[in-house]
């Protein structure tokens, strides 16, 4: 029999896991508006403005809660049925941060976002991204 010595604790239990998964989203909702702040007091012109925007807090917030579940529920299934699941959690969030950045980069000009706006949307998908993982996995304790 052989015996894996894992990096990262998996959350033993589902408290563990909501409890990850609320401080991954507070803290990708704290970097996410961080950026969109600086964003706002520098003046960049991001091409598109009103409730529609991708940019508005509300979307923003409303579509970090969502990852951030969809993450939890994918983390506990890897838990779950495979033997590694933070090395297969890392694989999957990584291929959906890729096709994440599919409408930035394809539907976000036909609605009148900038390449600037363009930009600044694969930086907040990054801070969104980043610290969900990390927590969730729990290579960050908190």
């Amino acid at each position: 029999m052989r015996i894996t010595d894992t990096r990262y604790p998996v959350a033993t239990s589902a408290s563990n896991l909501v409890r990850r998964t609320t401080i991954g989203v507070v803290v990708a909702i704290a970097a996410s508006l961080l950026v969109l702040g600086i964003v706002t007091l520098l003046g960049i012109d991001l091409g598109v403005s009103g409730p529609d925007s991708p940019f508005t807090a509300g979307p923003t917030i409303a579509s970090i809660v969502f990852a951030g579940a969809g993450a939890a529920v994918a983390y506990a299934v890897l838990a779950r049925v495979t033997a590694r699941p933070t090395r297969n959690f890392v694989a999957l969030a990584a291929v959906v941060f890729v096709a994440m950045l599919a409408p930035v980069l394809v539907v976000a000009p036909s609605m009148g976002v900038s390449t600037v706006g363009q930009a600044v949307l694969v930086i907040v998908h990054a801070a969104v991204a980043v610290p969900l993982v990390a927590v969730l996995i729990g290579a960050v304790r908190l």
